[in-house]
C-alpha cells in the first residue's frame, strides 16, 4: 500500500493522541495509586500489590494502542499488520504489547502510514515504564520508612 503524506500526516495526528491517552491514563492511575494506602498491609505486600497494578496499566495502555493500530488498518485506511500469522484482533494486542515494551520480534509487522505510530509507541512505553519504576521507588521509600517508624514507635524507650 502506497501512503501519501496525507497518509502519514494523519499516522501524526493519531500517534499524539493515542500518545496523549496513555499518559492521561498513566498519570491518573498512579495519582490514584498514591493516595491508596491501606494501613493494615505491610509495605512488602502494599508494593507488590502496586507492581501489580502498574503491569494491569501498563497492558491497558498498550491496548490503548491496539485499538489505534485496529482503526488505522479498519477504519482509516492507513495501513495495517502484516506478518507470519492471520491479523485477528489477538495480533493487534500482541504486536501492541511487544511494541510497547520495545521487544518487536519482527513476526508481525506494520505496513502503510502505521509504521510511524509503530515507531512512536516504543518511545511511550520506555518513558512510561520509567515513570513508573521512578513512582515505586518513591512508594518503596515511603512504605518502608513508615514501617521503619512504626517499629522504632514500638520499641521501650529507657
Amino acid at each position: 500500500m502506497e501512503s501519501s503524506a496525507e497518509h502519514y500526516s494523519l499516522a501524526l495526528l493519531c500517534a499524539a493522541v493515542l500518545t496523549v491517552t496513555v499518559v492521561a491514563v498513566h498519570y491518573e492511575a498512579l495519582r490514584l495509586f498514591s493516595t491508596l494506602h491501606p494501613k493494615r498491609w505491610s509495605g512488602h505486600v502494599n508494593i507488590g500489590v502496586l507492581i501489580v497494578c502498574i503491569i494491569l496499566v501498563h497492558c491497558l495502555e498498550a491496548m490503548v494502542f491496539a485499538l489505534g493500530f485496529w482503526l488505522c488498518d479498519h477504519g482509516l485506511g492507513l495501513g495495517g499488520l502484516t506478518g507470519s500469522r492471520e491479523i485477528t484482533p489477538v495480533v493487534y494486542a500482541y504486536f501492541a504489547l511487544e511494541t510497547y515494551t520495545t521487544q518487536s520480534l519482527g513476526d508481525i509487522y506494520p505496513v502503510g502510514a502505521s509504521r510511524l505510530i509503530a515507531s512512536i509507541e516504543p518511545l511511550v512505553g520506555l518513558i512510561l515504564i520509567g515513570w513508573s519504576t521512578s513512582f515505586t521507588y518513591v512508594m518503596m521509600r515511603r512504605d518502608w520508612h513508615l514501617e521503619e517508624k512504626e517499629a522504632e514507635e514500638r520499641r521501650p524507650r529507657r
